[in-house]
């Protein structure tokens, strides 16, 4: 997925969104082709600047090593200001497209502009979060006591954060991939980004909604006897 397609004499753009199976393959006769009527918006410039701890030898080489490869191969959806990525290790972030404030994508005409002074941050060296019961799939349920932690970290939490890199802290929460987590605790505890050497921790039991919680409380009996 996120293949920026085009095609000759007048270039017509395609990003491919999703593939069955997920990792790709080979298209042939018995492919289904399906193919979106809604056209998507094209930025004019876009402004991209890496994060000073993932920093790699010079603008140029981030840029044509990283930023053009993600763009080419990784483009997803529609993104404006603010937008994370990554692209083989290097974190990046879009600090202002024209048509200003607008969501688009980056396409063949874009203007791309990659210089400026790199985004500084607190780096967390762990993070740990827990999924909500009442979001998480059975495939990750390995009991009423806890959660698949490994699959849970392959398949939501690590790739998650190998490309969103904002500042996270103690009690947020985070959607990813339909299943609800919540930030348990961060080091340090004033809260950071993920970098590459952030521990990822997925483990213990599977959070329940406060409402369900409530609901569920038992009521106390009346009538119960009084001790001295």
């Amino acid at each position: 997925t996120g293949w920026r397609l085009g095609g000759a004499p007048k270039p017509v753009e395609f990003i491919i969104g999703n593939l069955d199976p997920a990792g790709g393959g080979v298209a042939n006769a018995a492919t289904t082709l399906e193919i979106d009527t809604m056209e998507l918006p094209i930025h004019e410039k876009v402004h991209i600047l890496p994060f000073q701890d993932t920093f790699a030898y010079n603008y140029d080489n981030m840029y044509q090593n990283h930023i053009v490869p993600f763009l080419q191969t990784k483009q997803i959806g529609l993104f404006s200001e603010g937008f994370d990525f990554a692209y083989d290790g290097v974190r990046f972030r879009v600090v202002g497209v024209v048509p200003e404030g607008k969501q688009g994508v980056a396409g063949a005409d874009t203007q791309v502009f990659y210089e400026g002074p790199p985004i500084q941050r607190v780096v967390l060296t762990q993070l740990h979060v827990l999924p909500y019961e009442s979001s998480l799939p059975e495939q990750y349920k390995k009991s009423k006591l806890a959660v698949e932690d490994v699959a849970l970290l392959r398949d939501h939490v690590q790739p998650h954060f190998d490309n969103h890199s904002s500042d996270i802290v103690r009690g947020q929460e985070v959607t990813i991939r339909d299943v609800r987590f919540k930030v348990i605790s961060v080091e340090p505890k004033d809260g950071g980004g993920c970098g590459k050497d952030t521990v990822l921790i997925c483990k213990g039991m599977p959070l329940r909604d406060t409402a369900v919680a409530a609901k569920a409380k038992p009521k106390a009996k009346a009538g119960g006897r009084m001790t001295a």
